[in-house]
């Protein structure tokens, strides 16, 4: 689904659409660039899930300057949007419109997404896709996702809506409205609870930590154990 039908709103008009529908999209996208640096291998290749408008991209690059993007996206009009933001840095990244799903993810040493990961729809699914990514990474690569990652109780992920309600009501007019906007998104959208994400990628042989999260957003990051 393209970013015009799923979130109402035309590629070139995103980057300040999208502060109206996330909070903290600004502390979240440095953050998750910044957790290149956890990487237990130098970053060379980085391959970036859901380029967008090349907004992680580009922090990628300026985090770690020789570094080089392959970025992938289903949405070939937001592909031509990063292109145009990237500029001169464009010698320095691949860009391939398609779905991460279905697409082959390149040998790298670095993976990040940044509200991206959501739309993979089940469990068993989004399992599969870490093992993918496990099998890209170089051993002591890293794979990083910023996004929703609420509380796995009830009541936890009542509160950490709540933080996200107070903000789209802002500008959606209330919280009648913000509830209408957030449920749009439903047959697009999962957000699956911290704790599980943590789980499905220990499965597959990764290493977990959290070093960023504001409810009910963060930064998970996945470390490829080196070779004894």
């Amino acid at each position: 689904m393209s970013v015009t039908s799923h979130l109402a709103v035309e590629p070139r008009e995103y980057d300040e659409r999208i502060r109206q529908l996330i909070p903290l999209y600004d502390e979240l996208i440095p953050e998750v660039a910044g957790a290149l640096a956890h990487a237990a291998r130098p970053v060379r290749h980085i391959v970036d899930l859901g380029v967008g408008t090349g907004a992680l991209a580009q922090a990628c690059l300026k985090a770690v300057p020789g570094a080089r993007v392959w970025g992938i996206d289903a949405d070939a009009a937001m592909v031509q949007v990063a292109r145009r933001r990237l500029g001169r840095r464009m010698a320095r990244v691949t860009l391939v419109e398609g779905s991460f799903l279905d697409v082959a993810l390149p040998p790298c040493d670095a993976i990040v997404a940044s509200y991206a990961l959501h739309h993979i729809r089940t469990l068993r699914q989004k399992q599969a896709f870490y093992r993918r990514c496990h099998a890209a990474l170089r051993p002591g690569g890293v794979l990083i996702n910023g996004d929703c990652a609420p509380a796995s109780t009830a009541e936890g992920f009542a509160r950490d809506l709540n933080v996200w309600f107070t903000h789209l009501a802002q500008t959606f007019g209330g919280r009648a409205g913000a509830k209408r906007v957030y449920e749009s998104w439903a047959d697009e959208d999962v957000y699956v609870p911290m704790a599980t994400e943590l789980k499905l990628l220990q499965r597959v042989g990764f290493d977990t930590d959290v070093p960023w999260r504001k409810s009910p957003f963060a930064v998970i990051v996945a470390v490829k154990r080196s070779r004894a």
